[in-house]
């Protein structure tokens, strides 16, 4: 079976965006994240397929940059498209264009299929191996991001995990790990800079009661800030995920 891109229209919504008057790149992630579950059922591989016979997607890693984020009520496309399989995880590409076709934002991911009992990664469903994927460049280029330890910590907060947190395989939700790590950050990053990239890598599970720490570390570089974030069990300190986030300044990227 030939794998054609999917092709979807998204408006954004009030609740999208942030007091800027802009789309969050929380909400470009959730764009992506439901769009790829939508295709995926189209290639007969959706999550309620899976969960039937006890399985589940989980996503792994996530990288994307950004150009430009859409406006409140400004109508964006979504294409993506499944990449191939290395080992044990399947890849997918994605991009966000607008209304005239100029991109937006451009990424890549790798998803993992879990035994929904054991938790532990298994071989991807069968159908994925008869999938012919598009022949077409990836959005991104190759990048090892370094998800190395934090050498301090200039950020810290505690959040509780919520029922409104779970998903349908009842572990915390992909998008709300990336709002952890940004709701650490002061105010004025986030009023005075606009995200350009996120790295995002994938390490253990949380259960609805847990506590987790978000911690971040800032690095100028330029005009521009780099931040790494770890999120990890409050009392056991085990790694849940780690992050790479850059930002530019506001100003400055409304002045090009």
């Amino acid at each position: 079976m030939k794998a054609r891109p999917w092709i979807e229209s998204r408006v954004v919504r009030a609740s999208d965006v942030t007091p800027n008057g802009t789309a969050s790149v929380l909400a470009l992630a959730t764009f992506f994240q439901e769009a790829a579950g939508r295709h995926a059922a189209a290639l007969g591989v959706s999550m309620q397929d899976l969960l039937a016979d006890g399985k589940a997607w989980v996503l792994a890693r996530l990288r994307m940059e950004v150009d430009r984020l859409p406006a409140w009520e400004e109508e964006i496309t979504i294409e993506t498209w499944p990449s191939g399989l290395d080992r044990l995880y399947a890849t997918r590409e994605f991009v966000f264009r607008d209304q005239d076709d100029r991109e937006l934002a451009r990424g890549t991911s790798a998803w993992l299929v879990i035994d929904t009992e054991r938790r532990r990664p298994l071989r991807p469903p069968s159908v994925l191996y008869d999938i012919e994927v598009p022949d077409r460049p990836a959005p991104l280029g190759q990048e090892e991001v370094d998800f190395a330890a934090l050498s301090t910590v200039d950020r810290e907060q505690t959040f509780s995990v919520r029922y409104h947190d779970l998903d349908l395989n009842r572990h915390v939700n992909n998008v709300r790990y990336l709002e952890w790590a940004l709701e650490t950050l002061s105010p004025e990053i986030l009023e005075e800079r606009r995200c350009v990239g996120i790295a995002l890598q994938f390490e253990a599970e949380t259960t609805l009661g847990d506590s987790v720490r978000a911690t971040a570390e800032e690095q100028q570089e330029g005009d521009s800030l780099r931040v790494r974030h770890r999120l990890s069990h409050a009392t056991s300190d085990r790694t849940l995920a780690r992050a790479v986030t850059r930002w530019t300044s506001i100003s400055e990227d409304e002045s090009r």
